[in-house]
């Protein structure tokens, strides 16, 4: 008798689940976004949910809640009811850089997600002052040699894209570079216009202006592809780096437990609002670029992504703290 009712609550629960899966949604839908108003995450996070809100046929609001490094935002999310209301918006710091270098960070940037959708890539660009004679990437690695470990790179703090893309530079290029760490893009780039640092790996569109205008040289992107905003400047693979690859980017998750027919509802909106041309339009006005990946594909995406980025932590010595 104790084995049928197992059975029967069983298939009961299975039954639940797919019923709610099919009128899914009935009610509004949160997309948490781990930064603050007004970034290019916000935008984002923004365009997508009104997008989603006219496919769906239901409010997708976005609730902002950034901290620590991102940790509060995920974790809010890996805790809540797995029925697909609760949603985030995340990339590389919040599923793996964060909980890999935050003892307290109290979730599992992996396990306790469910994929659903990438949605954008923001190219990464090797850029230099233009003051210095290194026209490429070749001649670069030649002066960083000769420095003998004496070259700069500016990053973005411990755990930032361009820290990671510094020190991969230095394992495959087999040089030494002093990391120079800023509070964000906007100091960094102050300092590489006035010459007191080397180079950096920065956001295609913080440097947009200072390319176009001269103040900064494009060397290559850090991306699988060259980047619209800069078509005459090859890709790292191009340069002879094939692995310093490593873009911003940024897709949509909900908790880990979430079923499937829910998640193939909410991927089927994520791209459908993707397709709009008035969506599109307002991403790649921000110099991001459309990155749309299924459920499974993003969940090995992640898993690829976790590997290497823990790989660089191991190599710079990052430690937890």
């Amino acid at each position: 008798m104790k084995r049928l009712a197992v059975v029967i609550l069983a298939a009961m629960s299975v039954f639940v689940g797919h019923a709610t899966a099919q009128s899914f949604p009935e009610r509004t839908i949160t997309l948490i976004n781990p930064y603050a108003a007004g970034g290019p995450a916000d935008l984002l996070a923004r365009t997508i949910a009104e997008g989603m809100s006219e496919t769906l046929g239901r409010p997708v609001i976005v609730e902002n809640r950034p901290g620590a490094g991102t940790a509060i935002g995920a974790r809010a999310v890996a805790l809540a009811n797995p029925d697909g209301y609760t949603l985030f918006l995340g990339g590389s710091p919040s599923h793996v850089i964060t909980p890999a270098l935050m003892k307290d960070a109290n979730y599992d940037g992996i396990k306790d997600f469910k994929p659903i959708a990438t949605v954008a890539n923001v190219p990464n660009v090797l850029v230099v002052p233009s003051t210095r004679a290194y026209k490429s990437v070749k001649e670069l690695v030649a002066a960083a040699k000769e420095a003998n470990g004496k070259m700069t790179f500016a990053s973005i703090g411990v755990g930032s894209i361009p820290q990671f893309l510094g020190v991969l530079f230095q394992l495959r290029a087999d040089v030494k570079l002093i990391d120079v760490p800023y509070k964000g893009a906007a100091p960094a780039s102050v300092d590489l216009l006035g010459g007191r640092v080397d180079m950096a790996f920065l956001n295609v569109p913080g440097v947009l202006p200072q390319v176009q205008s001269g103040q900064l040289r494009a060397l290559a992107v850090a991306n699988a592809t060259r980047a619209k905003a800069f078509p005459d400047t090859p890709t790292m693979a191009e340069a002879g780096y094939p692995s310093v690859a490593m873009s911003t980017w940024y897709g949509i998750s909900a908790p880990a437990r979430t079923p499937r027919e829910v998640v193939n509802k909410l991927h089927a909106a994520i791209a459908q609002t993707l397709s709009m041309p008035k969506a599109r339009e307002k991403i790649e006005a921000q110099g991001a670029e459309i990155f749309v990946k299924n459920p499974d594909d993003y969940a090995a995406y992640l898993q690829a992504d976790a590997k290497l980025m823990l790989e660089l932590i191991k190599a710079a010595q990052m430690i937890a703290n």
